[in-house]
């Protein structure tokens, strides 16, 4: 989350510069996958057509993800983005609870409208803007994350965690290694960040890359509707950080909605229904887990 958190405050300080989106993007995830490759190579007897085959719509996923998230930074404010995108839990569990996989506590709604509120209230409404094409770029990139995380918690079940997230972003690199050729061959200007943005770039990419694997890991160990309700601590993460890197005090509205947060998170709990009730095709029901 820590990661997470500063990926979008780096971006929109390289956007303050000459730094656009689609370089922004090629160098990201090449920076990304080189700083994940030593794990993917680590595990070298898994990288095989089968592996491959099954991880790969897990990566465009998530290259849409974070195409959509760095263009919508573009057109709309972080705040605004980190609202809609605090929406991606309650999509997750629906996806979970229509596969069967989840069991939703009797109060998850609760805590998730807890974690809700409590998210908009910590927002600074003075800087809420928007536009059509930033809003449909960060719900495209909501229901692709919600999708994503579903896939990856079925495949590190069968792969490592750590080398599953690796493997996402070296797929990304070779992507858009691809990309950028095809690009160059139709065009003379090549997508490629000044030197002045070049260390924006750079950091975006490792701190993507650090919080993606350490997310994945993480979604392997709870879960992804769990681990999705816990990123939404990422909001007053974000308010910490702006309070010591940009001066900017927290209000008392704020620091209720951080409560809520953590009060919220206390009842959007879930279970993971078993293998035997999933053959069985036991119904889902709302109760205590």
């Amino acid at each position: 989350m820590v990661s997470g958190a500063l990926e979008p405050i780096m971006t929109k300080f390289g956007y303050r510069g000459d730094l656009q989106p689609i370089p922004l993007f090629f160098v990201r995830n090449l920076i990304a996958a080189l700083v994940l490759l030593p794990i993917v190579l680590r595990a070298a007897e898994n990288w095989n057509s089968k592996s491959i085959k099954e991880i790969l719509p897990a990566s465009l996923l998530l290259m849409l993800t974070g195409f959509c998230t760095l263009l919508a930074l573009n057109y709309m404010s972080a705040v605004t983005v980190i609202t809609v995108v605090t929406t991606t839990p309650a999509v997750v569990a629906l996806i979970n609870q229509k596969m069967g996989r989840d069991r939703l506590a009797k109060h998850f709604w609760l805590g998730f409208v807890l974690c809700f509120v409590g998210v908009v209230m910590s927002l600074d409404f003075s800087t809420f803007t928007s536009n059509t094409a930033g809003l449909v770029a960060v719900l495209v990139a909501v229901f692709s994350s919600s999708i994503y995380r579903v896939k990856m918690e079925v495949l590190t079940d069968k792969y490592p965690p750590a080398w599953t997230s690796a493997v996402c972003f070296v797929l990304i690199g070779l992507v858009s290694v691809l990309l950028f050729g095809l690009k160059s061959a139709t065009s003379s200007s090549l997508p490629l960040p000044s030197l002045a943005s070049l260390p924006w770039c750079v950091g975006i990419g490792i701190a993507a890359a650090l919080a993606n694997v350490s997310f994945v890991t993480a979604l392997n160990k709870v879960g992804s509707t769990r681990i999705s309700i816990i990123s939404m601590l990422q909001r007053p993460l974000l308010i910490g950080f702006a309070a010591v890197a940009l001066q900017e005090q927290p209000t008392l509205i704020q620091l209720v909605g951080i409560i809520l947060v953590v009060i919220g998170m206390n009842y959007a709990k879930v279970e993971r229904v078993s293998e035997t009730e999933g053959d069985l095709k036991i119904p889902v029901a709302q109760t205590e887990p």
